[in-house]
């Protein structure tokens, strides 16, 4: 979870590069364990952050659920990773090359 947040927090950042301040994004997640961890909620309160509340387990309102993630799987299909690290880049890298306009197709 720690690594998610990392890796979440160096898109953050690209945001504030463009003077988009933190707490006037929306963070939406779902009630998954990861989402609800104390470190994760702990990381949010130290920035003064609120995510949106959802419902769990529900993609038709999660846009990551219903867009992302698929783009994510279709561009990993056929990496074998030899570890976790080597996973977690490869995760990093592919997010890097969606465009916001694949997002929806």
């Amino acid at each position: 979870m720690i690594e998610y947040l990392r890796t979440t927090r160096k898109r953050f950042l690209s945001l504030k590069k463009d003077k988009i301040r933190l707490k006037d994004c929306l963070l939406m997640w779902d009630n998954a364990r990861p989402h609800t961890a104390t470190d994760t909620r702990e990381f949010l309160t130290r920035r003064d952050m609120e995510p949106v509340k959802q419902s769990p387990y529900s993609p038709d309102l999660n846009l990551c659920d219903r867009f992302l993630f698929r783009k994510l799987k279709h561009l990993l299909r056929e990496d074998e990773f030899g570890g976790h690290e080597e996973a977690t880049l490869a995760v990093q890298q592919a997010m890097w090359r969606v465009s916001e306009d694949e997002l929806y197709d």
